[in-house]
Order: C-alpha cells, then sequence, then structure tokens
C-alpha cells in the first residue's frame, strides 16, 4: 500500500489481512478523515462493519518543517491495546498494527457518534449527556489511567521511549515558546524540563476535545500516537488548555465550559486518588497551573497554533498565558478569572 493508496488498494490490503470481510465495490465506503495533522487516516464501511485505517507520517501537515518519527504507530498500538484493557468502552479495539507501513487499523466508533471538538465549538448539537457530564466522565476516564498504571514497572519498561512526545509536544510547543517569548523562557524551560524527567504512568500525551467521540451511549477517546511513561500532569494541563481556549473563543459557552472544566479535575482527582495529588499537586500550588498556560502560549505561538482562534482571540490568550507565567504562582483558579473577564 503506497502513501497515495486508492480506496481499492486500502480495502486490499485489509482484506488481505483477515481485517475486513466484504469485498471491494460498491457496498464498501472509506471517508477519509479531518482533524489531525500527524497521519492519514479513513474510515472504512462496509455493511456493519466499520473500522478506522490510520497511517502515520513523517513530516506533518503544517505550514513549517516539523518532523516525527513515523514508528510511533507502534507505540499507538501497544497504548491501545493497554488502555483498552483498562476502560474497554472508552478506548477502541486494535485490529491489527503493521511496523513495516507504521499502520494501526482500529474498531470505530458507531455511526451517529461526532467529535467533541465539534460540539464545544458550538458546530454541532450534542448528542450524548451533555458537556458538563462529558468533561466529567473523561475526568474519571483518565484518572482510572493514571492510577492503575501508576509507577508499574511494565508499563514503565513498555512506554519507555518518549521521543515521539519531545518531536511533537516538547520541540514544538515548549522550546518554540521559550524562544519566542525570553521573559518567560526560565518557567517554560522547568516545565519542560519536569515532563523530561517524570515518570509516574501511563500519558497519553493529547488527551483533547479533538481526540473524544462522543454519542447517546457513552464516549470513546483515540490517537495514542504520544503515549509514554511520563508525568501525569501533562494530560490534565493539556485538556484544561484546550477548555480555555473554547470558553475564549466561545464567550457564550464560556460558563457552562469553565463548569465542565471544573467537573474534569474534580472527577480526575477521585478517580486517580493519590496518584493525583503525586502528579497533580493536591491544590492551586502552580504545577498544573504553570502547565496550562505553557500549553495555552504553544496554542498560540507554538509550531502548532489552534485554527479557530481569532487574531484578536490568540492575542486575548497569549496575554493571559504570559501574565501568569510572569507572576509568582500559576493557578488554575487565575486562568479562569481571567478567562471570565475575557468572556464578559
Amino acid at each position: 500500500m503506497s502513501s497515495s493508496a486508492t480506496d481499492a488498494q486500502v480495502v486490499g490490503y485489509l482484506r488481505e489481512r483477515g481485517l475486513l470481510r466484504a469485498a471491494a465495490g460498491p457496498g464498501v465506503r472509506l471517508t477519509a478523515l479531518s482533524g489531525g495533522v500527524s497521519a492519514e487516516t479513513v474510515l472504512v464501511e462496509a455493511g456493519t462493519e466499520r473500522l478506522v485505517l490510520k497511517r502515520t507520517l513523517g513530516r506533518l501537515l503544517v505550514a513549517g518543517d516539523w518532523q516525527a518519527k513515523p514508528e510511533r504507530a507502534m507505540t499507538e498500538a501497544a497504548a491501545m491495546q493497554a488502555l483498552h484493557a483498562i476502560t474497554p468502552v472508552n478506548v477502541p479495539r486494535l485490529l491489527g498494527a503493521d511496523s513495516q507501513l507504521n499502520v494501526v487499523v482500529m474498531e470505530a466508533a458507531p455511526a451517529g457518534w461526532v467529535n467533541w471538538k465539534a460540539v464545544l465549538l458550538g458546530e454541532c448539537p450534542d448528542p450524548g449527556a451533555g458537556v458538563i457530564a462529558t468533561a466529567a466522565s473523561l475526568g474519571r476516564v483518565l484518572g482510572t489511567w493514571h492510577r492503575r498504571t501508576w509507577r508499574d514497572p511494565a508499563t514503565a519498561a513498555r512506554f519507555a521511549d518518549a521521543e515521539a512526545f519531545e518531536q511533537l509536544r516538547i520541540a514544538p510547543f515548549y522550546r518554540e515558546v521559550a524562544a519566542r517569548h525570553p521573559a518567560v523562557a526560565g518557567r517554560v524551560a522547568d516545565c519542560a524540563r519536569h515532563l523530561e524527567t517524570a515518570r509516574e504512568c501511563l500519558v497519553h500525551g493529547d488527551y483533547s476535545p479533538k481526540n473524544v467521540l462522543v454519542g447517546r451511549d457513552g464516549l470513546m477517546v483515540v490517537d495514542f500516537e504520544v503515549a509514554h511513561t511520563g508525568a501525569a500532569v501533562f494530560d490534565v494541563a493539556f485538556m484544561l488548555c484546550h477548555l480555555v481556549l473554547k470558553a475564549v473563543h466561545r464567550p457564550s459557552g464560556a460558563g457552562e465550559t469553565a463548569e465542565a472544566a471544573a467537573a474534569f479535575l474534580a472527577a480526575y482527582r477521585t478517580a486517580a486518588g493519590p496518584a493525583a495529588d503525586a502528579g497533580c499537586g493536591s491544590g492551586d500550588d502552580g504545577l498544573l497551573g504553570a502547565q496550562v498556560a505553557c500549553l495555552l502560549l504553544a496554542r498560540v505561538d507554538g509550531l502548532s497554533p489552534a485554527t479557530y482562534l481569532s487574531p484578536a482571540t490568540a492575542g486575548v490568550i497569549r496575554e493571559l498565558a504570559l501574565a501568569q507565567l510572569a507572576g509568582p504562582v500559576p493557578a488554575i483558579a487565575g486562568i479562569w478569572r481571567d478567562v471570565r473577564k475575557a468572556a464578559a
């Protein structure tokens, strides 16, 4: 299967490996899935069969020269298996993994499920339990993952390779904004150092609304390319960062999004138990707040800025993040206080 594979080649590839029972023809429908910059992803539907084929890219689909090893597909396959075993209804079942082509095949979410990012942006109705309930569920799922893999030797050994995380998060986010904002470079470097040295649990690495599918019957988390044994705080901060971005971008929903963020964090702390205090701090002590502020800055001035933000909104995010990073103790409460001011 080449990098410009036709639909027939994709179907043939799946059939040769026993991953698709239906024959190639009009009954098989392939739909390219958008929303990511690191892989080519296609939904394959044939009768009652629904699966997703994903091939990781060596050069990401962004304006800058952003490279990452495509072999991270095998990390995704391993993480999917490990986390499916912990929360099977919230993680796709792995169907196949090809280390030669860097391809992963997985079960698809049920028809009618939608991307949670689109719900938060007001682009489609919410078919699920509501924004706040979904956020709480995501907190419970993440907390369960972190607690179940906390300081686990087998997990630490299997996911010891953090090169993809360096290539896809540390370099394009933290190092990039440190270079662009020397006034806060020291604090950004401290945050990056913590992420590079902590080895606490299995970290998803891209726990954000775009990687959550929601439906009437539940939710599913996808995209495990940068999974690694690392700092628990990153996953928590990454989700909170994206909720802040959505709240500033869409002021009409800012109140509900703030409640969702609080529900997410509370549910995470309950599910993770002692792991939450050890990984993120027992209170608003600056560890989590600083990571959120760094990520906010990265989503406006890093290599992959949030495309839905207007220049004015990006300016608000930049000012908010820089103020927190320049202050004595970056705080989640302070970030949401500034979000509410911006929304008002």
